[in-house]
């Protein structure tokens, strides 16, 4: 077995690191306290080229210092090193593993690409949710895009960058504790890595009738932000009772000719919002209805309702639905990890930290506000900063 030697200081919490870590391995060491000047200063920045600290050396090789040795182990090199396992490929130890195809991982990942971080983005799709929208209108740069063409050029650019991604890959769990930490697929491989950014984003909470999956993106859409303008002159409904589908319905009082808003209960968002929506001669409201199925061939044709106090049916002839019933986070594989609000979004700081080490997350699986592709693309470029920032101040 190699020898190791470490070059340490009382006092440097590093060195304290290092030692607890090969103790804790059952790993022999010879250590050699150093003061700046001092021969042994001299000798150790002579071998190793370093004047940081921890230094440490396996047999007379200069491996660098704690996290460097953390490294090793992750990778199965350290094993190696010392004469204890057969030389042979080793785990790829990532800088950043970016969970999460949508904007805000997309953005994550130009950033560490442009930082030089070795990065892997792990996705069962590309685009996330801004792929359900028709067209965006509110980019910035585009009075509008076709969704398809937005994520498109998404998509070049990262490629541009030489970013590694493993797309329709679904992640079953994650380690986070300790300074390596693992992504596991459904395939059982494990990817090791510095850092993880969490961009799982939020999927639509849906009214799961008859017609509703079908018609995705052919009138039946879940963002009133972007795709209101496209209901211009045409009868449409909205599903929901709170404030976002109040705010859906207050969008298409501007452009739409008719808007028909139906909600399981009474409505429960804000009084000004539902003063404004009342007093709309193009507004109808059903409060206490429960749908049926959403009609439709090729493209949205009608909705079919119900009452829940008379048992009433109606068919209400519309050319979309804007469904506006919550969001759910996708936020299920660290909602026992990491903290989250009272909906299951994971809270972060201004930095978009988590408060676990090496642990960043951004877009709509946190709990920053205003759910929005410009605002996820700009969080995930915080992220990605976030993680540059924490891998370069490790040592």
């Amino acid at each position: 077995m190699a020898s190791i030697t470490i070059y340490s200081a009382d006092g440097c919490p590093f060195c304290a690191k290092a030692k607890s870590f090969l103790a804790e391995r059952g790993i022999t060491y010879e250590e050699i306290d150093v003061r700046p000047g001092s021969n042994a200063w001299n000798e150790m920045n002579e071998k190793t080229g370093s004047g940081s600290l921890p230094q440490i050396l396996i047999g007379d090789e200069p491996v660098g210092g704690y996290s460097d040795l953390v490294h090793l182990e992750a990778t199965g090199e350290l094993n190696q090193k010392l004469g204890e396992a057969e030389e042979g490929p080793v785990a790829p130890l990532y800088d950043v593993i970016i969970i999460g195809g949508g904007p805000a991982g997309l953005s994550a990942a130009i950033y560490t690409a442009r930082k030089v971080l070795k990065t892997l983005l792990v996705s069962k799709d590309i685009g996330g949710q801004v792929a359900w929208t028709y067209d965006v209108d509110n980019y910035l740069g585009f009075s509008q895009v076709d969704t398809a063409d937005l994520i498109s050029k998404f998509e070049e650019h990262v490629q541009k960058c030489g970013v590694e991604k493993l797309v329709g890959a679904e992640v079953k769990a994650i380690e986070l504790s300790g300074k390596i930490k693992k992504v596991i697929t459904s395939d059982g491989k494990t990817y090791l890595t510095k850092t993880i950014v969490i961009a799982t984003g939020k999927r639509p909470r849906p009214l799961n009738v008859p017609g509703e999956k079908e018609l995705i993106g052919m009138g039946v859409t879940y963002c009133s932000t972007c795709d209101a303008p496209l209901f211009a002159d045409l009868d449409v409904a909205v599903a929901g009772g709170g404030n976002s589908a109040l705010e859906a319905v207050i969008d298409l009082m501007k452009v739409a000719r008719k808007v028909y808003m139906v909600s399981l209960t009474p409505l429960t968002g804000d009084q000004i919002l539902q003063d404004k929506v009342m007093s709309s001669p193009k507004v109808k409201v059903f409060t206490e209805y429960e749908f049926l199925r959403i009609v439709g061939e090729s493209a949205v044709e009608a909705i079919e309702v119900a009452s829940l106090k008379t048992g009433e049916l109606k068919r209400l002839d519309v050319r979309g639905i804007i469904i506006e019933i919550g969001l759910l986070p996708n936020s299920e594989l660290v909602v026992d990890t990491l903290e989250t609000n009272r909906i299951g979004e994971i809270v972060i700081d201004a930095r978009c930290r988590t408060g676990v080490a090496g642990v960043f997350a951004c877009g709509d699986v946190t709990d920053v506000p205003f759910k929005q592709v410009i605002v996820a693309a700009g969080e995930g470029a915080k992220a990605a900063l976030s993680a540059y920032d924490y891998i370069i101040n490790q040592r």
